[in-house]
């Protein structure tokens, strides 16, 4: 199920997400702090997915009760937002460089790694932004990237769009094709392959391209489908990067 974010009071969500949420001064003194709720909702996510992210089992991570959290985070709404954008302090800053072709494919790459290392990410709606320091640092770095690369600031909005939606969609496939390397999927594969030559006995006749692919991608050898989905990110993101240099009149600006 998707989760949306911002659903939170936005100025006491935006305070938390920005720093400025200082801790009380009455009351007992706090044992824990924000981020260590936060870092433990993102280990729960890691494990167990957004579902299994509930006040409770925070709280039972850190060995308080649910009530107690509230001080920190508001609310579960309030939690996502956090954890979302806590989770993209770990993607790299950009660096100058004078090749930005291959500082887009890093930011690409970076991006899908994150994506793979918290793949909860994807189960959060990408239609609002959290608008927190992390989210924003990360599409500011691939913003000056574009803008070195020479592509007009019209250009700019569409060509991150893409970029992202291509890595969002790799990295989905990446999960999924992970998720499938078991006994049982094998057994699938063998039975559906059996099912459908006795079903379709003129399948590669009609279907030529779609077979010839099947068979190149049998010669990965094990986990196929898993390199299958590596490969296909790569080469679409070079795919993007060409059609990119169409348009840009900066440093190695011309198509190689």
């Amino acid at each position: 199920m998707t989760e949306r974010i911002g659903q939170g009071d936005p100025a006491r969500t935006l305070a938390l997400l920005w720093g400025k949420v200082s801790t009380p001064k009455r009351g007992p003194r706090h044992a824990i702090s924000a981020t260590e709720v936060i870092a433990a909702a993102v280990r729960i996510a890691d494990a167990g997915g957004l579902e299994a992210v509930t006040m409770r089992a925070v709280g039972n991570e850190l060995g308080r009760t649910a009530m107690s959290l509230y001080t920190y985070v508001l609310s579960r709404d309030v939690l996502i937002d956090l954890m979302y954008d806590s989770v993209y302090a770990d993607l790299p800053r950009s660096q100058n460089s004078k090749d930005w072709r291959k500082a887009v494919k890093r930011w690409c790459t970076s991006l899908r790694e994150l994506y793979l290392a918290h793949p909860w990410l994807l189960d959060v709606s990408s239609a609002r932004p959290v608008l927190g320091p992390h989210e924003q640092e990360a599409l500011e770095s691939l913003l000056r990237i574009l803008a070195t690369a020479g592509l007009s600031i019209q250009d700019r909005p569409a060509a991150t769009s893409a970029l992202f939606s291509v890595v969002r969609g790799a990295a989905r496939q990446a999960v999924e094709a992970r998720g499938a390397v078991t006994e049982e999927d094998a057994e699938w594969w063998a039975a559906r392959g059996k099912a459908l030559a006795d079903a379709a006995p003129d399948f590669a006749e009609r279907f030529p391209e779609s077979t010839a692919i099947a068979a190149q991608q049998r010669k990965l050898g094990a986990q196929p489908w898993v390199k299958a989905a590596d490969q296909a990110f790569t080469r679409s993101i070079e795919f993007l990067v060409d059609g990119l240099a169409r348009h840009a009149d900066g440093p190695s600006a011309a198509v190689r």
